[in-house]
């Protein structure tokens, strides 16, 4: 019976302890101002002051405070620790479309001791709010309302347009240039071509395929005649820059003179030239001695003239020659 009393006496100091910490809370707000002009906005302070160890539930803020106050935005919770007292509030921004002296209505906060099922109440005070209207002095004449004030384009404001443009006249030639290679079925990205061999490797590679394919042996005169000839008018085309490819035997040595190629390779490079004119065109039968020895005076001509300084139009020939450590005379 004595420990059930005294229970009681302590939930009774309990209760009594958590009332007189209640009392020291306290619901506030505070306006910047007390009067506006119509469609001002001003801030108002919204808060309660609590003992330590106490929790809060705030007011539900809607878009209005009342039929003639708009709130236009709510803060974040701020918390200030004052002594053995906790300061909640946040800031609202509110405003009004109507002019008039307006109420401010006051709004409840809940609170209680944490962990405690007991809840207490503070209420804010209310307060009026001043909305006024320019004065318009209606004596004056009305004057129409003035446009907006033209301002110059600045630099950085033509800019963008600027860069824009011609970022879509390179795509579109872009465009055009892929369409044409397209059309023209060439590749987009042509591969480098490789350089040139030297004019007088080539053409000795040609004359000794010919000696190895057995050509005049097989019967076929003019064939191994009109090859051996076309590898040396192609070779002097490349080596001394004519069109050897398209001239005769008399123009060739009279091109070949020009260009101080010796006496004894002109001779050999003639007899070749002769033999296998006769055998196109008279219908000569050279012996198998004389078939190979057109073969080697060619041979001959084109080593001999290998170091003769080549002209400009075998430009790319002449760099391989250089890098391969030939000597020009």
């Amino acid at each position: 019976m004595i420990r059930s009393g005294f229970k009681i006496l302590v939930i009774l100091m309990l209760a009594f302890t958590s009332k007189m910490q209640a009392q020291n809370a306290e619901a506030f707000t505070k306006l910047d101002t007390n009067a506006i002009m119509i469609g001002d906005q001003i801030g108002m302070d919204l808060g309660i002051s609590l003992p330590l160890g106490f929790v809060a539930v705030w007011p539900t803020i809607a878009d209005t405070l009342s039929e003639n106050i708009e709130v236009v935005s709510v803060g974040k919770i701020d918390t200030v620790l004052e002594e053995q007292q906790m300061k909640l509030s946040r800031r609202l921004t509110i405003t009004s479309f109507d002019s008039g002296y307006f109420e401010v209505p006051g709004m409840e906060f809940g609170f209680g001791k944490q962990g405690d099922t007991l809840l207490y109440s503070s209420r804010t005070a209310s307060m009026f709010l001043q909305v006024y209207t320019p004065e318009v002095d209606t004596s004056q004449a009305f004057k129409a309302i003035r446009g907006p004030i033209a301002e110059p384009y600045t630099f950085m404001e033509i800019f963008p347009w600027v860069l824009g443009g011609l970022l879509v006249i390179f795509i579109i030639a872009l465009a055009i240039w892929f369409f044409m290679r397209w059309k023209k079925k060439k590749p987009v990205f042509a591969a480098k071509p490789k350089p040139l061999r030297p004019a007088h490797e080539v053409a000795l590679e040609k004359l000794e395929e010919l000696r190895l394919a057995k050509v005049w042996q097989m019967g076929k005169l003019k064939e191994y005649h009109s090859q051996l000839t076309d590898v040396v008018r192609e070779y002097a085309d490349r080596r001394f820059g004519f069109d050897a490819i398209e001239m005769t035997t008399d123009e060739i040595m009279k091109e070949l003179k020009q260009h101080a190629v010796n006496d004894g390779a002109l001779e050999k490079i003639r007899l070749a030239f002769e033999l296998s004119d006769l055998v196109k065109f008279a219908k000569a039968q050279p012996t198998a001695l004389e078939n190979d020895l057109s073969l080697s005076h060619c041979v001959d001509f084109v080593k001999e003239t290998t170091q003769i300084a080549m002209p400009q139009a075998d430009e790319d020939a002449k760099e391989l020659t250089v890098e391969e450590g030939g000597s020009h005379v």
